[in-house]
């Protein structure tokens, strides 16, 4: 049986069907962006950067919480695998190329610098504590960094149409991503 291509966005094997449910749900959340902010006045740069981070990143919530993505990023590499590669695979590292909250605060009307690296720095805490979580906690403190998060986000005065970034970000990064399949089942534990 011929092995698995490795893919950076769904893993290894992911269907049809289930790369459909992630280009359709970040379809979705472009037609969203749209309807909500068709009078927000945006350049053509801005509508292009907000729809790329609506792909991104709506898109990147179901892609990442594939089994065939967790198993990937999830999984040990060969030992010969240049760091680089060994960065961008690891969860914290993956969390911390995920600039857009920085990029949206200084680029749209009513963003900060300090309202972007916020949630940046939200969802890489959030990576860490998980990482570094025993294995039964992992899921529990990803869930509780995106509930707290989705409570706090309305809070600060972020850019105009995109108060739903800090949410889906902590939902792609921390849990969809940051979770492996299968942690904290009881009854793993129970195998000898």
């Amino acid at each position: 049986m011929e092995a698995q291509r490795r893919d950076w966005l769904f893993g290894a094997g992911a269907t049809p069907t289930e790369k459909l449910l992630a280009h359709g749900t970040a379809a979705l959340g472009t037609l969203a962006l749209a309807v909500a902010n068709r009078h927000a006045g945006w350049a053509w740069w801005q509508w292009l950067l907000a729809i790329s981070l609506v792909w991104d990143l709506v898109g990147g919530v179901v892609a990442n919480g594939l089994d065939t993505a967790k198993s990937f990023y999830h999984s040990p590499l060969p030992a010969d695998t240049p760091k680089l590669i060994r960065f961008v695979h690891h969860p914290v590292g993956f969390t911390g190329l995920h600039i857009q909250p920085v990029l949206a605060g200084l680029l749209f009307p009513g963003g900060s610098w300090w309202w972007g690296t916020l949630w940046y720095g939200w969802a890489l805490a959030g990576a860490i504590a998980v990482e570094a979580a025993p294995e039964r906690l992992q899921r529990p403190i990803a869930l509780a960094t995106v509930v707290a998060g989705a409570m706090v986000s309305p809070l600060p005065p972020g850019p105009d149409g995109l108060n739903w970034l800090p949410v889906v970000l902590l939902l792609k990064l921390v849990l969809a991503h940051g979770v492996p399949e299968g942690k904290g089942d009881p009854h793993r534990a129970m195998v000898p």
